[in-house]
């Protein structure tokens, strides 16, 4: 039986949290490997370096200087991880990709999965690390079809997930902002919440790199709250606003082929609240538009069903009422986690 998992991600977003919850209510116990620690040689100097490099063009992205020290990032994390595994022994080691780790980092480790949360646009790079692991999960089905073109049948997909414990209902908490959004700034998405401040400027926006980018724009000034929010205020705010707005900023393609779907897509609806996303190719396969959220297609699009929904209550209720009841039944931390321990019972019994 699966009785020890280790998990290895950053600390923000808190999935780390959620997943060990949902073990723990399975009877497993779980613990954590941040990938996010740093030592103060890399955040003070190595990294400095490494941004003026590619800067001013001295050496490709790809590469970094002093990548081989032990005092590197990618050194650093690697050897708390493989530190970590020799202590504790796990069962599982569980990685959620996130920060990368080099191939070392994993011995010791008797069975290891992995489980790609990034853009599509990367999938050579996780094709390069599926090998390592007995099963690789990605949130991008597309991923999916190439991992099994290059012949990984090991690979499959899993999407993100909610916790309903945390994202939920707020008794008492006014509708009194017609939009939020969260999520880092790009060109993009300025365009959008342009749109979204021609509609209404009763908004609340949060997201690094906003304010230097937009600071000459009073528009934003008047809406930006904070580069970061999570945890019990970024439930309150979803819990505030009329609208939450999903605008992704990554994906291979645009439209309804771009694949892949944020915490976003199930964190907003569970908390009772109209999530107004664009497409994305597994969106059908977890929510129904214009039954649990919407979507839009263009900034035209866009624009018009955000005054539609704020301009009609009955409308925007009805679908949100509807989004939070669906996803708080299937779209939890532990189905996903019942998902994992199905692909954990399905290994070989050797390797068990």
């Amino acid at each position: 039986m699966l009785r020890r998992v280790l998990i290895a991600y950053t600390s923000r977003p808190p999935i780390i949290d959620y997943l060990t919850a949902a073990f723990a209510r399975r009877g497993i116990e779980v613990r954590a490997v941040f990938a996010d620690d740093n030592t103060w040689f890399d955040r003070l100097v190595i990294h400095h370096l490494n941004k003026l490099a590619h800067n001013f063009r001295l050496i490709p992205k790809s590469h970094h200087f002093f990548e081989d020290r032990p005092a590197s990032h990618m050194n650093f994390r690697s050897a708390r991880l493989r530190d970590a595994i020799a202590a504790y022994n796990p069962d599982l080691v569980f990685h959620i990709r996130g920060l990368g780790f080099r191939a070392w980092a994993f011995d010791g480790a008797r069975r290891k999965f992995a489980w790609w949360v990034e853009s599509d646009e990367r999938v050579d790079e996780a094709l390069r690390e599926v090998p390592w692991f007995d099963r690789y999960f990605f949130i991008n089905s597309t991923n999916v079809e190439a991992a099994h073109r290059a012949g990984h049948a090991h690979a499959s997909y899993l999407p993100h997930a909610v916790d309903a414990s945390v994202f939920r209902p707020l008794p008492g908490v006014a509708k009194d902002i017609d939009f939020a959004f969260v999520g880092l700034w790009s060109e993009r998405r300025q365009q959008f919440i342009e749109a979204a401040l021609e509609v209404s400027r009763n908004g609340a926006l949060y997201g690094p790199k906003w304010y230097r980018k937009t600071f000459p724009d009073r528009r934003f000034r008047r809406i930006f709250r904070g580069r970061y929010i999570d945890g019990a205020p970024l439930v309150r705010l979803y819990n505030r606003a009329k609208v939450v707005l999903n605008i992704t900023s990554w994906g291979a393609n645009g439209g309804a082929s771009r694949s892949g779907m944020t915490m976003r897509t199930f964190e907003a609806p569970a908390t009772g609240s109209l999530l107004l996303t664009d497409h994305s190719a597994e969106l059908s396969l977890a929510v129904t538009p214009g039954s649990h959220v919407d979507t839009f297609s263009d900034l035209g699009d866009f624009k018009m069903k955000l005054r539609y929904y704020l301009d009609h209550a009955p409308e925007r209720q009805w679908i949100a009422v509807h989004g939070m009841q669906h996803v708080r039944v299937h779209h939890t931390y532990d189905a996903m986690v019942d998902s994992i321990l199905a692909a954990y019972e399905d290994l070989p019994t050797g390797k068990r």
